[in-house]
Protein backbone atom coordinates (compact mmCIF):
# COMPACT_ATOMS: atom_id res chain seq x y z
CA UNK A 1 0.00 0.00 0.00
CA UNK A 2 0.87 3.46 -0.27
CA UNK A 3 1.22 4.31 3.29
CA UNK A 4 3.82 1.05 3.96
CA UNK A 5 5.66 2.42 1.03
CA UNK A 6 5.60 5.51 2.55
CA UNK A 7 6.60 4.11 6.04
CA UNK A 8 9.65 2.09 4.68
CA UNK A 9 10.65 4.83 2.87
CA UNK A 10 10.80 7.43 5.80
CA UNK A 11 12.71 4.38 7.77
CA UNK A 12 15.19 4.41 5.13
CA UNK A 13 15.87 7.59 4.60
CA UNK A 14 14.73 9.10 7.49
CA UNK A 15 12.91 12.29 5.65
CA UNK A 16 11.55 13.70 2.68
CA UNK A 17 12.61 17.40 1.38
CA UNK A 18 11.02 17.55 -2.31
CA UNK A 19 8.02 15.29 -2.87
CA UNK A 20 7.05 15.02 -6.28
CA UNK A 21 3.38 13.55 -6.89
CA UNK A 22 4.20 12.73 -11.07
CA UNK A 23 2.16 9.01 -11.34
CA UNK A 24 -0.29 9.57 -14.21
CA UNK A 25 -1.90 7.47 -17.01
CA UNK A 26 -4.52 7.90 -19.38
CA UNK A 27 -6.80 5.58 -21.82
CA UNK A 28 -7.52 8.12 -24.23
CA UNK A 29 -11.21 7.18 -25.14
CA UNK A 30 -14.41 8.55 -25.08
CA UNK A 31 -16.27 8.53 -22.16
CA UNK A 32 -18.59 5.64 -23.12
CA UNK A 33 -15.78 3.77 -24.02
CA UNK A 34 -14.35 3.81 -20.79
CA UNK A 35 -15.01 0.66 -18.04
CA UNK A 36 -15.89 1.66 -14.81
CA UNK A 37 -12.96 0.46 -13.72
CA UNK A 38 -10.70 2.47 -15.94
CA UNK A 39 -12.29 5.41 -14.92
CA UNK A 40 -11.54 4.27 -11.07
CA UNK A 41 -8.08 3.57 -12.14
CA UNK A 42 -7.67 7.21 -13.63
CA UNK A 43 -8.91 8.88 -10.63
CA UNK A 44 -6.49 6.45 -8.34
CA UNK A 45 -3.31 7.18 -10.19
CA UNK A 46 -4.18 10.86 -11.14
CA UNK A 47 -5.45 12.61 -7.95
CA UNK A 48 -6.70 9.74 -5.20
CA UNK A 49 -2.82 9.07 -4.64
CA UNK A 50 -1.51 12.55 -3.82
CA UNK A 51 -3.82 12.43 -0.61
CA UNK A 52 -2.08 9.27 0.48
CA UNK A 53 1.28 10.29 -0.23
CA UNK A 54 1.07 13.96 1.28
CA UNK A 55 -0.70 12.57 4.31
CA UNK A 56 2.39 9.81 4.45
CA UNK A 57 5.17 12.72 4.50
CA UNK A 58 3.30 15.72 5.25
CA UNK A 59 3.65 15.34 9.26
CA UNK A 60 7.40 15.06 8.57
CA UNK A 61 7.55 18.00 7.03
CA UNK A 62 5.84 19.87 9.49
CA UNK A 63 7.29 18.96 12.35
CA UNK A 64 10.91 19.73 10.85
CA UNK A 65 8.87 22.79 9.23
CA UNK A 66 10.75 22.59 5.87
CA UNK A 67 9.58 21.06 2.83
CA UNK A 68 8.13 20.94 -0.80
CA UNK A 69 4.81 19.16 -2.05
CA UNK A 70 4.93 19.26 -6.21
CA UNK A 71 1.76 18.49 -8.07
CA UNK A 72 2.59 17.26 -11.39
CA UNK A 73 -0.84 18.06 -12.92
CA UNK A 74 -1.87 19.28 -16.84
CA UNK A 75 -2.90 21.69 -18.85
CA UNK A 76 -5.60 19.26 -19.38
CA UNK A 77 -6.05 19.92 -15.89
CA UNK A 78 -7.20 23.73 -16.86
CA UNK A 79 -9.48 23.15 -19.53
CA UNK A 80 -11.30 20.33 -21.63
CA UNK A 81 -10.70 18.31 -24.13
CA UNK A 82 -12.32 15.78 -26.09
CA UNK A 83 -11.08 11.85 -25.38
CA UNK A 84 -9.84 13.06 -22.39
CA UNK A 85 -13.08 13.12 -19.86
CA UNK A 86 -11.84 11.15 -17.19
CA UNK A 87 -7.86 12.16 -17.69
CA UNK A 88 -9.38 15.84 -17.24
CA UNK A 89 -12.02 15.43 -14.67
CA UNK A 90 -8.53 13.37 -12.51
CA UNK A 91 -6.69 16.48 -13.44
CA UNK A 92 -8.61 19.32 -12.10
CA UNK A 93 -8.96 17.68 -9.21
CA UNK A 94 -4.85 17.28 -9.01
CA UNK A 95 -4.89 21.50 -10.03
CA UNK A 96 -7.64 21.71 -7.07
CA UNK A 97 -6.03 19.78 -4.70
CA UNK A 98 -2.71 21.30 -4.70
CA UNK A 99 -4.27 24.67 -4.37
CA UNK A 100 -6.69 24.17 -1.28
CA UNK A 101 -3.28 22.53 0.04
CA UNK A 102 -1.33 25.21 -0.52
CA UNK A 103 -3.67 27.64 0.91
CA UNK A 104 -4.56 25.16 4.01
CA UNK A 105 -0.62 25.60 4.65
CA UNK A 106 -0.78 29.16 4.47
CA UNK A 107 -3.19 29.61 7.27
CA UNK A 108 -0.26 27.34 9.35
CA UNK A 109 2.10 29.83 8.79
CA UNK A 110 4.46 26.82 8.18
CA UNK A 111 7.81 26.81 5.89
CA UNK A 112 5.80 23.98 3.98
CA UNK A 113 5.54 25.09 0.00
CA UNK A 114 3.65 23.56 -3.06
CA UNK A 115 4.15 23.80 -6.82
CA UNK A 116 1.63 22.74 -8.99
CA UNK A 117 3.04 21.85 -12.56
CA UNK A 118 0.42 21.95 -15.31
CA UNK A 119 2.49 20.67 -18.61
CA UNK A 120 0.86 20.56 -22.64
CA UNK A 121 1.60 17.21 -23.91
CA UNK A 122 5.16 15.82 -23.34
CA UNK A 123 7.25 13.65 -25.52
CA UNK A 124 7.26 10.63 -23.32
CA UNK A 125 4.98 7.95 -25.14
CA UNK A 126 2.54 8.66 -23.17
CA UNK A 127 0.55 10.76 -25.73
CA UNK A 128 1.64 9.16 -28.69
CA UNK A 129 -0.04 9.61 -31.37
CA UNK A 130 -1.56 13.16 -30.94
CA UNK A 131 -1.31 16.51 -32.43
CA UNK A 132 2.57 17.64 -32.36
CA UNK A 133 1.00 21.29 -32.54
CA UNK A 134 -1.87 22.96 -31.59
CA UNK A 135 -2.92 27.23 -31.60
CA UNK A 136 -1.74 27.40 -35.10
CA UNK A 137 1.41 25.89 -34.58
CA UNK A 138 2.14 28.25 -31.56
CA UNK A 139 2.19 25.66 -29.12
CA UNK A 140 4.22 22.23 -29.77
CA UNK A 141 4.40 19.31 -27.49
CA UNK A 142 6.98 19.11 -24.62
CA UNK A 143 10.37 17.28 -24.75
CA UNK A 144 10.74 15.61 -21.03
CA UNK A 145 14.06 17.48 -20.08
CA UNK A 146 13.10 20.59 -20.82
CA UNK A 147 9.74 19.58 -18.61
CA UNK A 148 12.01 18.45 -15.75
CA UNK A 149 14.76 21.31 -16.12
CA UNK A 150 11.31 24.05 -15.57
CA UNK A 151 10.08 21.85 -12.66
CA UNK A 152 13.23 22.08 -10.58
CA UNK A 153 13.40 25.79 -11.32
CA UNK A 154 9.73 26.11 -10.07
CA UNK A 155 10.65 24.38 -6.66
CA UNK A 156 14.18 26.50 -6.50
CA UNK A 157 12.02 29.81 -7.21
CA UNK A 158 9.15 28.13 -4.75
CA UNK A 159 6.73 29.63 -7.96
CA UNK A 160 3.21 27.91 -6.32
CA UNK A 161 2.03 27.32 -10.61
CA UNK A 162 3.59 26.57 -13.67
CA UNK A 163 1.88 25.99 -16.90
CA UNK A 164 4.26 25.03 -19.82
CA UNK A 165 4.75 26.20 -22.30
CA UNK A 166 4.40 29.80 -20.77
CA UNK A 167 2.19 30.30 -23.72
CA UNK A 168 -0.39 27.51 -22.73
CA UNK A 169 -1.51 30.40 -19.99
CA UNK A 170 -3.57 32.19 -22.71
CA UNK A 171 -5.97 29.09 -22.68
CA UNK A 172 -7.73 29.53 -18.92
CA UNK A 173 -7.34 33.34 -19.32
CA UNK A 174 -8.95 32.91 -22.44
CA UNK A 175 -11.59 30.20 -20.49
CA UNK A 176 -11.91 33.02 -17.64
CA UNK A 177 -13.39 36.14 -20.22
CA UNK A 178 -14.82 34.70 -23.53
CA UNK A 179 -18.68 33.31 -23.89
CA UNK A 180 -18.53 29.37 -23.38
CA UNK A 181 -20.08 29.69 -27.30
CA UNK A 182 -16.83 31.36 -28.11
CA UNK A 183 -14.67 29.44 -26.57
CA UNK A 184 -15.47 26.14 -28.33
CA UNK A 185 -15.45 27.42 -31.40
CA UNK A 186 -11.99 29.14 -30.91
CA UNK A 187 -11.27 25.18 -29.61
CA UNK A 188 -12.56 24.00 -32.83
CA UNK A 189 -10.34 26.02 -35.31
CA UNK A 190 -7.00 25.89 -33.14
CA UNK A 191 -7.07 22.22 -33.35
CA UNK A 192 -7.34 21.70 -29.75
CA UNK A 193 -10.31 20.10 -29.91
CA UNK A 194 -8.98 17.12 -32.08
CA UNK A 195 -5.47 16.92 -30.69
CA UNK A 196 -6.53 13.03 -29.34
CA UNK A 197 -8.28 12.09 -32.66
CA UNK A 198 -5.00 10.41 -33.94
CA UNK A 199 -4.04 8.96 -30.21
CA UNK A 200 -2.52 5.98 -30.12
CA UNK A 201 -0.83 6.10 -26.59
CA UNK A 202 2.22 4.02 -25.50
CA UNK A 203 2.94 0.94 -27.10
CA UNK A 204 2.64 -2.34 -24.75
CA UNK A 205 5.96 -4.61 -25.00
Amino acid sequence: STQSHGQQTLADVGYIDVLINNAGIVSGKRLLECSDAQIQRTFLVNSICHFWTVKNFLPSMLSRNEGHIVTIASNAGLVGVPRLVDYCASKFAAVGFDESLRRELQTMNVNVHTTCICPYYINTGMFDGVSKSAFFGLIRNLEPEYVANEIVSAIRWRKPFLSLPPLSNVAPFLKSVLPTYTLDVLFKITGLSRSMDEFTGRSQK
